[in-house]
């Protein structure tokens, strides 16, 4: 019997995070996907634009069932060209089957698919190149990190301290946009999606670590998902305001993640990072990564996508 393909559909999330949660470490290793980062996508940026063009999440996700137990996810991430297929293990018939569903030409949408994959998966190699997609290597890291091997405490400069969420929100999510903005050059207003990730079922207030300066500014941020269930977690963004750069503050909020990970029941924590020696690769090398995966992009344009 073929599989069922149907829209992704809020009603039926439980059921679609608990097939994430199955699917991991497994889809960590190989699509860099775990729990947090799927349930992110439906409460992050998302639900902005879920707001904005209502029922984009259902066009932009697709669940393939096999006798009404869902067997994988295809998940577009951004609205654009970047495309995820998630399965629970090396399932070919099932990943081809999505393939091919996703490059049939009778689904409506944009053009082109692109997939971002480890190099640890080389059971999808054969699959993407058949299907006519072509490789371009090294395009991102994966850095994985034993959280039993995190030490104790970090040092940071006299006067700054490090915190995490607490009940002062509004206050917290306008300095934490400030550090984001003026970290990554953005100037649109960030604490829409800080407030909007809150929604996440999973989102633990203490795991949005950050630093603060002596003048009470944020000087340095991340934010870390775990689940407690498989111990996979992970953390992003990362990020240091310019004018506090080479304080030692971006190691500081990040070992600090990996601690509260650990005493949420995580085991291994991962950052993704364009490749070296892109900003941040320095940090994420130093702060003594267990295993570093390769990402390689495999691309085929004018395709039409999920509809």
């Amino acid at each position: 019997m073929p599989l069922i393909s149907e829209p992704f559909a809020d009603e039926n999330l439980d059921e679609i995070v608990q097939f994430v949660r199955d699917a991991n470490p497994f889809s960590q290793a190989t699509w860099g996907w775990d729990t947090g980062r799927f349930v992110d996508w439906r409460w992050g940026g998302n639900t902005v634009r879920e707001a904005a063009d209502p029922g984009w999440c259902s066009r932009a996700a697709r669940v393939f069932r096999d006798d009404g137990a869902i067997q994988a996810l295809a998940v577009r991430e951004y609205g654009d060209d970047a495309t995820c297929i998630i399965t629970p293990d090396e399932d070919p018939d099932t990943f081809r089957h999505v393939l091919d569903w996703l490059t049939t030409d009778e689904k409506s949408g944009e053009a082109g698919l692109v997939f971002e994959i480890s190099d640890q998966a080389e059971w999808l190699r054969e699959l993407l190149a058949d299907a006519g997609l072509s490789e371009k290597p090294a395009t991102g890291h994966e850095w994985e990190y034993d959280l039993s091997r995190v030490p104790d405490e970090s040092r940071v400069p006299d006067g700054f301290t490090i915190e995490g969420l607490g009940t002062n929100r509004a206050d917290d999510h306008a300095g934490i946009a400030a550090c984001i903005g003026a970290a990554f050059d953005i100037d649109r207003d960030l604490t829409v999606t800080l407030r909007s990730i809150e929604g996440n079922p999973l989102f633990r207030p203490e795991l949005s670590v950050f630093a603060r300066s002596p003048q009470g500014l944020v000087a340095a941020y991340c934010r870390g998902t775990v689940d407690p269930v498989n111990g996979v977690c992970g953390i992003d963004p990362i990020c240091t305001h310019p004018d506090f750069q080479k304080l030692g503050l971006g190691r500081a909020v990040v070992e600090e993640c990996f601690r509260r990970q650990r005493a949420l029941g995580g085991r291994f924590s991962y950052i993704g990072s364009a490749p070296e020696p892109a900003a941040g690769t320095f940090l994420y090398r130093s702060l003594g990564p267990n295993d570093v995966s390769t990402y390689c992009e495999w691309r085929i344009a004018d395709v039409t996508p999920l509809g």
